[in-house]
């Protein structure tokens, strides 16, 4: 094993070649490289918009929601008391949805107000990261308050003071009645990123429910340790529920945004692998010239006593050195590019002018990286054994050559 590994370093190193040989050698090593430095980058980015999408979106999104059907709660405390008994469940706070029109000197924008206490909300979302403690006691201290996402105030022309005109339809009358006009007044900015930007509409829950003639909230929100069990949650509680509920959670919703993240995962390893198995019949082109231009040295060595493994075993090697070239250069390009790609994008939004993702469509309006060890791994794993496959057959065909007949030139 020994002499095989040193004869294929030195052979590696030192060896002569023609130049299909060279240019198969760069073509091998190239393809390698490539599909390594695409995989890393591209999982780089998924496992960023995976964590924006379940850390900072589906913070505020709701995870799990119990409606009224009839559009108040009976027994509010009741039902968050039944809530609270589900081990998945962390948190409950209420809430009351309402569609309206915005109206800020001349501009007009519809939004769906969300009518919260404050303090509940913060236990059940990621508020608390993008609230200031000043915005918190500007919200409780007046009933009128209004909070709105940076994207959606920018739209309404409105800045933090200024009086909001709300347009409601009267309860009970379907929206084919005259609006009711109320005045909110804007005590805060949320900069979130991408489309909650262009959502986010909060108000109390109190004036929210005087708004609609109730005294009980529309609805619970609730915030569980796994979000992927949202649905499993929000039925094992909804059907235990004593009133008719509708009940939502964030896989309706939003929950094509990870079957995406996903998709697209399996796509890229599909793709990639199509990339470096077109580089393993660049390492089987190049070790079979090899054979074929180093069958006398091949003879030779099996005459002075090499047996057929220590041949193969040196092409084994020779194959395995390519492949770990390319590793290592793909790789570390590739690390390099996920660690740098955020900066090199918000660079080039800066200097030109244009977003690579809007925020009005995207859930977030930047590119994030998360780089994770085992995906680093997974990826060399897969391109070194790629190669090492690609190396069978050459290796095979030289521990078969008959030194012989290599010699005596037939």
């Amino acid at each position: 094993m020994m002499l095989s590994l040193q004869l294929a370093w030195r052979q590696f190193r030192q060896g002569h070649f023609n130049r299909l040989q060279r240019f198969l050698r760069i073509a091998a090593v190239s393809g390698v490289a490539l599909g390594c430095l695409v995989l890393v980058l591209v999982l780089s980015v998924m496992n960023g918009f995976q964590k924006v999408l379940t850390e900072r979106f589906l913070s505020l999104v709701p995870q799990v929601e119990l409606i009224a059907m009839d559009g108040e709660l009976k027994r509010p405390q009741s039902l968050a008391t039944l809530a609270k008994s589900d081990p998945q469940v962390e948190a409950v706070a209420p809430f009351r949805t309402i569609n309206a029109l915005a109206v800020s000197g001349a501009h007009l924008n519809a939004l769906v107000l969300r009518g919260i206490s404050l303090k509940k909300e913060k236990a059940v979302s990621g508020l608390s990261q993008f609230i200031s403690p000043a915005m918190t006691k500007a919200f409780e201290a007046k009933s009128n308050s209004l909070i709105l996402g940076q994207a959606l105030a920018k739209k309404l022309g409105a800045k933090v003071g200024d009086s909001v005109s709300i347009l409601v339809a009267p309860p009970g009358s379907g929206g084919l009645s005259t609006p009711r006009r109320h005045q909110l007044t804007l005590v805060g900015v949320l900069n979130i990123g991408g489309q909650l930007d262009y959502s986010l509409a909060y108000m109390p829950l109190s004036t929210a429910n005087q708004w609609n003639d109730n005294q009980q909230p529309q609805g619970l929100r609730l915030k569980i340790r796994d979000v992927f069990a949202a649905d499993t949650v929000a039925r094992t509680v909804g059907f235990q529920a004593h009133e008719a509920l509708y009940m939502d959670n964030w896989t309706r919703t939003q929950g094509h945004l990870y079957q995406d993240i996903q998709m697209v995962r399996v796509i890229i390893y599909l793709v990639v692998g199509l990339i470096m198995l077109v580089a393993s019949f660049n390492i089987i082109s190049l070790l079979m010239v090899t054979v074929r231009e180093e069958a006398p040295q091949i003879a030779m060595l099996r005459s002075i006593g090499c047996r057929q493994k220590t041949i193969s075993a040196i092409f084994l090697w020779r194959g395995g050195f390519l492949g770990g070239v390319g590793v290592l250069i793909g790789i570390g390009l590739g690390l390099l590019l996920a660690w740098t790609l955020p900066d090199i994008l918000s660079g080039w939004q800066h200097l030109t002018g244009k977003t690579v993702l809007p925020g009005d469509i995207y859930f977030t309006d930047t590119i994030p990286t998360q780089i994770k060890v085992g995906d680093v791994l997974i990826t060399a794993a897969l391109a070194l054994a790629i190669a090492l496959v690609a190396t069978l057959y050459p290796a095979f065909k030289a521990g078969r050559l008959q030194p012989a007949r290599v010699l005596s030139g037939m």
